[in-house]
């Protein structure tokens, strides 16, 4: 009587396999037996971006026929962009806020162990640096572009 009680090694295989992206139990197809990625649209888009980019990576010929696919795409449609832009507002101010922000990173980076800018011992008055970026200031003395000089007030409001 062993067929009436199947053991664990059963009940294993009788289990469904759990799609990676949407980590849900699916039928795999009967003619795809080793279907490891459930059939909803999201995570089939999911399989084939990771499939492509794993191709690219490793795939010297699959990179180079996706560079001339995209190259000869943008030469068949020139103005694109410029047509994207100007419907797409929004998306185009925020781009150039952030493109402003990365610029900005790569001017400080490049200022990072500037410290001829002033020598600080021979000023009178406390130098204060405020400002985004400031923390990949390393070893730099004064190097901003924008500089805002406080006076300071004595005890009866005089200034200083």
């Amino acid at each position: 009587m062993a067929g009436a009680n199947p053991g664990p090694e059963r009940e294993m295989k009788a289990r469904n396999p759990i799609c990676p992206y949407c980590h849900q139990p699916f039928d795999p197809s009967p003619f795809h037996p080793r279907q490891t990625v459930c059939l909803s649209p999201q995570c089939q888009s999911h399989r084939r971006s990771d499939y492509h980019r794993k191709k690219i990576a490793t795939d010297s010929d699959y990179r180079q026929a996706c560079l001339e696919s995209q190259k000869k795409w943008r030469e068949s449609h020139p103005d694109y962009q410029r047509s994207y832009r100007s419907r797409h507002e929004a998306y185009a101010k925020r781009n150039r806020q952030k493109q402003w922000g990365r610029n900005q990173k790569r001017k400080l980076s490049l200022i990072v162990k500037n410290n001829l800018a002033i020598d600080l011992k021979r000023l009178p008055a406390e130098v204060w640096m405020a400002g985004p970026g400031l923390e990949l200031i390393v070893k730099n003395n004064l190097a901003i572009s924008q500089v805002v000089i406080f006076q300071t007030l004595d005890a009866s409001g005089e200034s200083v």
